[in-house]
């Protein structure tokens, strides 16, 4: 009676033992899900077109029409040099014209020869011609409507050929620069949707559009500049302002686990998970990509619906025996 009693305890020891060993855990697929592929740059706004005004002949600045902030139309005189050589050039043009005028009559009633009237209309095209090179360098419009952002010169100064007298700016639109590595090129199209955030001004949103892909790769980095236009009716964005912009590349389908699964391995890179198999957990190990949200990308090392275990998995050994208490 003594030893049976014996037997039946130890028995029932052993089976409580091996009930204790059998870890209880929760397991998840991966599973292939559509996500929105994203990618966030910060980059510095600038106009959509600069224009630096200048004459190419320079000389005394006797009028400015704008100030700094000044907004512009195009083909608006923006600023006027000392007019005494065109003066000049318009006195010379009537001359020619009322010259040919006279030879032009000569002509018709045969009083002179043919090649000396084609000289006096020459003479009339070329002091036409001198005549609107010397105004366009006098007067001088502004090719785009914006806002003038520089001024470099006051009334009275001598201003140098070329030198810029006003800097005039498209700032509705404006357009941001990204330079997106070579791996997302394959996603990159014009119109494509992108939201921007300015720390300036906290709490807004705006959206803007692919407006031009670079046609060349930069060798050195291996990204393609992508310009991106952002509307600005109320002229709140700024050229200078830092802005984090956000390329919605399109979805995509990623081979997705929970980050709850994900083993790491202090001291190196290496990353696991522990996958169910016949009632345990085996070591497996992964690679991963990006993470979405509280989900990664596994790029290797899984496939689509093994389980994973995602309750409290760098607890667990190889090889530990498992029951699951709540599987998807």
């Amino acid at each position: 009676m003594a030893l049976g009693a014996c037997s039946r305890s130890a028995s029932k020891s052993a089976s409580t033992s091996d009930s204790l060993t059998v870890r209880s855990v929760e397991c998840t697929p991966a599973e292939l899900r559509s996500v929105e592929e994203q990618e966030t740059y910060t980059t510095a706004l600038i106009a959509r077109t600069t224009n630096h005004i200048s004459s190419q002949t320079g000389g005394r600045l006797s009028k400015l029409s704008v100030e700094i902030g000044s907004r512009v139309q195009r083909g608006q005189i923006v600023a006027q040099l000392e007019a005494s050589a065109l003066n000049q050039a318009r006195v010379r043009l009537e001359d020619s014209r009322t010259s040919l005028a006279r030879i032009d009559e000569l002509y018709r009633v045969g009083g002179i020869s043919k090649s000396s009237w084609e000289a006096a209309r020459s003479a009339v095209d070329l002091a036409q011609e001198v005549f609107n090179n010397i105004q366009e360098n006098t007067l001088l419009r502004s090719p785009i409507s914006g806002v003038v952002t520089k001024k470099n010169y006051d009334v009275g100064d001598m201003t140098p050929p070329a030198q810029p007298i006003v800097v005039v700016e498209e700032l509705s639109p404006v357009k941001a620069v990204v330079h997106v590595s070579e791996t997302y090129f394959s996603y990159l199209r014009l119109g494509l949707a992108a939201s921007i955030e300015v720390d300036a001004l906290e709490g807004r949103r705006f959206e803007g559009r692919v407006s031009n892909i670079y046609p060349t790769v930069d060798p050195t980095t291996h990204t393609i500049g992508v310009e991106v236009e952002i509307p600005n009716a109320d002229l709140s964005l700024r050229p200078g302002m830092y802005a984090r912009i956000t390329l919605r590349l399109g979805v995509r389908e990623r081979l997705l686990i929970p980050e709850r699964a994900i083993v790491r391995q202090a001291g190196t890179g290496e990353r696991n998970v522990f996958v169910l198999s016949q009632g345990k957990a085996l070591y497996r190990v992964v690679e991963l990509g990006r993470l979405y949200g509280d989900h990664y990308e596994v790029l290797s090392g899984l496939k689509e619906g093994e389980q994973v275990i995602c309750s409290s998995p760098s607890t667990l050994t190889p090889g530990t025996e498992v029951s699951v208490k709540h599987q998807r």
